[in-house]
């Protein structure tokens, strides 16, 4: 007669040793992009002087400077409206004023962004912002999947009009027209799918063991909007950056961008840098010119570092005023 722990351990086994390999998947991925990114760099950098792309970024006209700030402002709104959108979807807004919703959002998002690591840097801003004013970590984690929320189906959002609209007087990003057309028309059915099944009844999802409140159809709708926002404002920061002949048609440079940017995530890299970049160039075919080479450069300044810095100093004066307000609550008790 067999025994029953004998079987419920054989059982258990596969699941298990899937577990262990899927936790290398992560890390191996991740080497792998970096060490793409690094040989496609390598080959660059061994092929563009420095002078050259000096030369490449003092030649850029200031109008495209201009725009590029413009779009960057532009993108900073959207991502400070992540915040605010998710708390409205949870229900949860009578202890967090307009101001730390929209400023938290800002600040969390571009850690994540730039820093890397997004559940670290942008989860443990908001988790500091946000436990100033006594929100629990239980808030500040559905905080964070509804801004996931918000990231991925802008994406998805902004993929499938690009691919459904493409001219037929552009090369397709797949090996057809139809092809392109269909994958975009899939997409853009399962995001109205999506909000359609939000719109007929309250819905919840559980992740992690934690229940999470899905938002309503309309709320739902506007963080779609936000997150496409946020992502064609990135795209056409990099986009006036770049020489006019470097993008061959806007479908496959919008494609390009988001598997950059989704790259850069899965590399774990500040910012995704080296590996947003290779991807950049590899899938647009533009290696080996400064001028693009003074494009990127350009963008991880202005796109990154200037909005980090801002961050920064915004994170600071919430952090004076939240020691003020302390020391100021406990001479009152005294």
């Amino acid at each position: 007669m067999s025994d029953p722990t004998d079987d419920d351990t054989s059982a258990e086994a596969p699941p298990g040793r899937i577990a262990r390999v899927l936790r290398w998947v992560g890390p191996a991925i991740a080497l792998l992009l970096i060490a793409g990114a690094v040989w496609v760099l390598w080959d660059m950098a061994t092929k563009i002087s420095l002078a050259e792309i000096r030369a490449a970024a003092l030649a850029l006209p200031v109008h495209r400077f201009v725009l590029a700030f413009v779009f960057t402002l532009c993108g900073l709104a959207a991502l400070a409206t992540y915040d605010l959108l998710a708390l409205h979807a949870l229900n949860y807004t009578s202890s967090i004023s307009l101001t730390r919703a929209v400023f938290g959002g800002l600040i969390a998002n571009v850690f994540a962004n730039t820093l890397g690591f997004p559940l670290l840097s942008g989860g443990g801003a908001r988790y500091r912002i946000y436990s100033m004013v006594g929100v629990s970590f239980s808030v500040v984690a559905r905080l964070i999947i509804m801004s996931w929320l918000t990231m991925w189906s802008g994406i998805l959002f902004v993929l499938g009009l690009a691919l459904t609209l493409e001219p037929t007087t552009q090369y397709p990003v797949f090996p057809h027209h139809y092809i392109d057309r269909s994958i975009g028309l899939v997409i853009l059915v399962a995001l109205i799918g999506f909000i359609v099944w939000l719109a007929k009844k309250r819905r919840a999802i559980r992740v992690s063991g934690m229940v999470v409140r899905m938002p309503r159809a309309k709320p739902a709708f506007l963080m779609v909007l936000a997150g496409a926002v946020d992502l064609m404002a990135a795209c056409g920061t990099l986009y006036v950056l770049l020489p006019p002949d470097a993008v061959p048609d806007t479908a496959r440079y919008l494609v390009t961008y988001s598997l950059a940017f989704l790259a850069g995530m899965a590399a774990n890299t500040p910012g995704g840098v080296g590996v947003f970049e290779a991807t950049v160039v590899t899938g647009l075919d533009i290696a080996h010119r400064p001028d693009v080479a003074a494009a990127l450069i350009l963008f991880r300044l202005i796109y990154f570092v200037v909005p980090l810095i801002f961050a920064l100093i915004l994170l600071a004066v919430f952090e004076g005023s939240h020691r003020l307000a302390v020391r100021r609550a406990r001479r009152e008790e005294v």
